[in-house]
């Protein structure tokens, strides 16, 4: 009897913990889902998730799915779901959950212990810059719409030149004949 209730019980955290990390990758906010929610949630994508790792594990090249390589590649991906998790701030979720729990069970002082040093690692939160110091980009003028240049005009050769207008002598001005 105690047989069952073991493999009951084991059952479960398979089912239930890399469906729940999943959950905190996928939806990193508390206010995404509430508890039941992602309770349900961790449980369909749980079952997901040994589904594909044992589709994986079965396939003719590999032939792996037994139960040490089974359970080692369900703890590789809870491994990754935490660090994906940690990156994106799905772990304040269950640090919420973790507190609500130990509330309620005075003996998991561990957990807490560990959710503080995981708590450590992640980075600070960058610093937001006040509205005066922000860099505003340069303005970039914009081109002048190029209009084409008007020839120039040259000066003629000396020999296209045409000829100035004979000046009147100064004999006819004076007899007053050209005029």
């Amino acid at each position: 009897m105690l047989d069952v209730l073991v493999y009951v019980l084991f059952g479960l955290f398979l089912l239930m913990v890399p469906g729940f990390l999943f959950t905190l990758v996928l939806y990193p906010r508390r206010e995404s889902l509430d508890f039941w929610e992602r309770m349900g949630v961790s449980l369909g994508l749980g079952v997901l998730v040994l589904i594909y790792l044992g589709f994986v594990l079965a396939q003719p090249g590999v032939k792996m799915l037994t139960l040490v390589p089974f359970i080692l590649a369900v703890l590789g991906v809870c491994l990754l779901f935490v660090f994906i998790a940690y990156w994106r701030g799905g772990l304040e979720v269950a640090i919420i959950y973790e507190r609500a729990l130990v509330r309620k069970i005075s003996r998991l002082r561990y957990v807490r212990a560990l959710m503080r040093k995981i708590s450590r690692l992640r980075p600070p939160k960058p610093k937001p810059v006040p509205p005066e110091e922000k860099p505003t980009p340069p303005e970039q003028p914009h081109p002048p719409e190029e209009l084409p240049a008007p020839p120039e005009e040259k000066p003629a050769p000396p020999e296209e030149r045409p000829a100035p207008p004979p000046k009147p002598s100064e004999e006819k001005r004076e007899s007053g004949e050209g005029v």
